[in-house]
């Protein structure tokens, strides 16, 4: 990448626009001035001419020339004989036209025909337009280095003014690569060369934290997972090891089919939770979910089929019906994830089985835009202090043999969705968002 420095390269070009417009400007003001000193020589020469027709027409060639010295009109008279007379002193003569001796123009002259064949050359010299000209270059020229070394001083200053946000940048720049992500620009004017590049710094912390707490985020996920796997994990796994070692030593028939039960029930035990732990884990990286228009009355009662074939002793039941805000043969639409969605449901109503005394009921409602459904049973219900230790991880209050993560799974799953899940009375009440009706 190449990398100038702006500073030299705005400087630079702003002494060169300065010096570009004095040049031409001297340039022009030269060119204006020597034409009006050429033609006031003209005027001088145009005014010498018609005082000497003038004076020749009353005047012998002797007396002519006597009177144009006078009048400090410097002539050369030549009568018809050749003889010369002068007015005063003229320019030097290199042939037939008055020079100065590099060969450049000294004078300029006019001829006029006098009485008698006489002829007079009257001369307006040059020596003070050049003159003119020469001190005029001296002093522009020295007043455009003066100018050009103004317009440097300035320059310079004016970009390292205009330039100085950058050394912010640079600075926080240094204090970012130090490990400091807190400090931010924020420009006055973000529509500017420099706003923008401070906006865009300022955007790409922003980002560069976003990362680094997901990172973080992800990190704490993965030592939660660990940490729960492996204190979860341990008893079933060692029960495991132990049925396993006894069977090894060799035991009678009817230790060894227990056993073999024993080992099956832990294995299950093992494998559920490590499910349930792959769920959380999944949940926890807060993806948003796959969203699917479902009927969440036929997907209750779908659910609840499956539950009845695992407690045949239990009631279920599914109400919907004027009193819950819905037609007793109506269906109710949601966005949700399919998958989620049954995931939330059985937990639920697998927490409601192993409570119930005899009986299990979805209530199925809607509320403005938002579709509420109630999972109630008829068993010893919660204390109102252990609602909200139910969604902790790993809490089982009830000594019932479950992982303690059936809840905290169901809630996360309605938080993904917009929802919420929440024990009120002897029910748990899960909200989910409505979808909209789909086009038919």
């Amino acid at each position: 990448m190449h990398t100038p420095s702006l500073r030299s390269r705005v400087t630079g070009g702003g002494v060169a626009v300065v010096a570009l417009v004095v040049v031409l400007l001297l340039v022009s003001v030269y060119v204006t001035l020597e034409q009006a000193l050429e033609r006031n020589l003209e005027e001088v020469l145009d005014a010498r001419v018609e005082l000497t027709r003038e004076l020749a027409g009353r005047l012998e060639p002797d007396a002519l020339a006597t009177a144009l010295q006078a009048s400090g009109v410097p002539a050369r008279i030549t009568t018809a004989d050749g003889t010369v007379r002068r007015s005063a002193p003229v320019p030097r003569f290199h042939g037939s036209a008055p020079a100065l001796t590099d060969g450049t123009e000294d004078a300029v002259t006019r001829t006029l025909l006098l009485p008698a064949g006489a002829t007079a050359e009257v001369f307006a010299t040059r020596a003070g337009v050049e003159a003119t000209l020469r001190d005029f270059l001296l002093l522009a020229s020295s007043g455009a280095v003066v100018a050009v070394v103004v317009a440097l001083l300035l320059f310079r200053r004016a970009a390292g003014a205009a330039l100085a946000p950058l050394d912010h940048v640079v600075a926080a720049a240094d204090r970012t690569g130090a490990g400091t992500l807190d400090l931010r620009l924020r420009p006055d004017d973000p529509d500017t060369e420099l706003g923008r590049l401070a906006t865009a710094y300022d955007d790409m912390l922003d980002r560069l934290e976003e990362a680094l707490e997901e990172t973080r985020s992800a990190q704490q996920r993965t030592r939660r997972f660990v940490d729960d796997a492996a204190h979860q994990l341990r008893t079933p796994l060692t029960s495991v090891r132990l049925a396993v070692e006894t069977l090894l030593v060799g035991v009678d028939g009817d230790t060894r089919e227990a056993l073999f039960g024993h080992l099956v029930t832990e294995t299950a035990r093992a494998t559920r939770l490590l499910n349930a732990l792959l769920t959380l884990a999944r949940l926890d990286q807060e993806r948003p979910p796959r969203r699917v228009g479902i009927d969440l009355v036929r997907a209750c009662r779908e659910e609840l089929e499956r539950m009845a074939s695992l407690a045949p002793h239990l009631a279920f039941e599914v109400r919907t019906g004027a009193g819950v805000g819905l037609p007793s043969d109506a269906g109710l639409e949601a966005a949700v994830d399919p998958e989620e969605l049954v995931e939330a449901l059985g937990n639920l109503l697998d927490n409601a089985r192993r409570h119930a005394a005899s009986q299990v009921v979805v209530t199925v409602a809607v509320h403005d835009d938002t579709a509420v459904l109630r999972v109630e049973d008829d068993g010893p219900g919660l204390a109102p202090a252990d609602a909200e230790a139910a969604f902790e991880r790993f809490q089982t209050l009830d000594g019932l043999g479950g992982t303690g993560l059936g809840l905290p799974i169901a809630r996360a799953i309605a938080n993904r969705h917009g929802g919420t899940l929440t024990y009120a009375g002897r029910g748990f009440e899960l909200r989910l968002p409505v979808a909209a009706p789909a086009p038919t």
